[in-house]
């Protein structure tokens, strides 16, 4: 009896000091939104068609996305998030002191047939495109955002020094986007007035032509008429492409400013 009571301490010892152990040794846990915080030896987001994405740890225990805050698993640090009423995991690339920058992947696969003969065998080809999105959130309990001028003006109200920054970085957007229309609106134009002057002045030399050929037929000596003398380019082109590469010049400028405002807000600047 007492060698049996021995070995269950033994054991209850044994247990509650590997508890211990994985609690405070692991490298990966999971943050609960009633506050727990359970750690795990792998922590993996999995995606299943039955029952959605959800955190596997140990490969034996399943954790709902929608219980969850965030995450460290061996792919990186997670945050949890509900954008648009779907769960999802957003990784952490930027850590703050106040605000933190996460992002997203989304791949896009496209297939296209072709075929190296007219009438021919269609080989199909496919490609995938990777597109990265980019999220933030405010403190560790606010909600993942998506990163928008207008959604960071908001979180930084309370600094002004970040507002104007952001403002000044919303201001390059609009004189960007509007130096790009307007530049591809007198490209275009420029385009246009060029092929219609010089189509008017090719069909005024076709009926010129005509006009001589009948006239020659009577009089051999009937001067042919002069050649068209075809522009180049329209100015409004070359105006609306300058107008399109200066576009770069504020749009370049954008992340610069929403960096600033982010290193302001974050106390690094």
């Amino acid at each position: 009896m007492k060698k049996s009571l021995f070995l269950l301490i033994v054991l209850l010892g044994y247990l509650d000091t590997k508890a211990q152990s994985t609690s405070k040794d692991s490298l990966y846990f999971v943050r609960l939104l009633n506050g727990t915080t359970l750690y795990s030896n792998k922590v993996r987001l999995m995606n299943s068609i039955t029952q959605g994405k959800y955190l596997l740890l140990d490969d034996n225990q399943r954790i709902p996305l929608s219980q969850a805050k965030d995450f460290k698993g061996w792919e990186g640090t997670f945050a949890i998030g509900d954008i648009g009423g779907r769960y999802d995991a957003y990784k952490l690339q930027n850590e703050g002191r106040r605000i933190s920058l996460y992002s997203q992947c989304y791949y896009t696969t496209d297939t296209y047939f072709t075929a190296i003969t007219p009438g021919g065998a269609e080989t199909p080809t496919t490609i995938t495109t990777r597109q990265k999105a980019y999220y933030f959130r405010k403190g560790a309990d606010s909600p993942i955002q998506r990163l928008s001028i207008h959604n960071l003006t908001l979180a930084t109200a309370d600094n002004p020094a970040s507002t104007q920054e952001l403002r000044i970085a919303g201001t390059n957007i609009h004189l960007g986007i509007g130096l790009l229309a307007g530049g591809v609106v007198l490209a275009t134009a420029g385009i246009i007035t060029t092929v219609n002057h010089n189509r008017d002045l090719s069909n005024a030399y076709d009926q010129a032509s005509a006009k001589w050929f009948q006239q020659a037929q009577t009089n051999p000596n009937t001067p042919l008429p002069a050649l068209p003398h075809y522009s180049g380019l329209s100015p409004l082109f070359y105006i609306g492409t300058a107008a399109t590469l200066s576009a770069m010049i504020p749009l370049f400028n954008v992340n610069k400013h929403v960096q600033k405002a982010l290193d302001i807000y974050n106390g690094i600047d």
